[in-house]
């Protein structure tokens, strides 16, 4: 008796938990839906593209009929929403070029494999000099009045004696010293005549 109540309550156990786990893949199948479609919308599939090397531009943007509605697309540049055929859709991302595509101008049969491509877009700025003076004339007038100001002395090296031109640091690696070695013999002998 006591055998039998025991398979029984295990029993119960497995069927009460095949029913909670059938209703919550239920509720998963249920909020996976799609309730958006109404009448006279239609899906649409496709992938946001770089032009010239194809490959996925990652969270595009998409907005629709310029309303502040809009979505964004998967990392892989992939997207799939419901329109109108009187939508305009347009699809850009930081550093492309807007793209305008009215969804009347789209095939029927392209409608699940769309390829919008967006081009990159360059900004060219023009060249700045910035000076810490109001004009260059300044600039070259403080430069040249500046000459012993912040004069600095580099061990090993000799202040000049006579002249304005400091002397050049001989510094030496080995590399460099192999170089001049090498660089003094000839392999072959310019006078040789076969």
């Amino acid at each position: 008796m006591l055998l039998t109540r025991e398979i029984n309550s295990g029993v119960n156990t497995k069927i009460f938990v095949f029913t909670v786990v059938c209703c919550l893949l239920s509720v998963i199948c249920f909020a996976q839906l799609n309730f958006d479609f109404q009448k006279d919308k239609f899906l649409i599939k496709g992938k946001v593209v770089e032009l010239q090397s194809k490959t996925a531009i990652p969270s595009a943007n998409i907005r629709v009929n310029g309303n502040g509605k809009g979505l964004t697309c998967d990392n892989e540049g992939n997207f799939t929403f419901y329109v109108y055929k009187s939508d305009t859709l347009r699809f850009s991302s930081t550093g492309y070029l807007p793209k305008v595509i009215h969804v009347y101008d789209l095939d029927s049969t392209g409608y699940y494999t769309l390829e919008i491509q967006l081009i990159h877009d360059f900004i060219k700025l023009k060249d700045v000099t910035i000076y810490p003076f109001k004009n260059k004339e300044e600039f070259v007038d403080a430069f040249l009045d500046a000459k012993g100001v912040n004069k600095v002395d580099v061990a090993g090296i000799a202040p000049p004696k006579y002249g304005t031109v400091s002397p050049k640091a001989k510094f030496s690696n080995p590399i460099s010293m192999l170089y001049e070695r090498v660089k003094k013999r000839r392999v072959a002998d310019p006078d040789f005549r076969p």
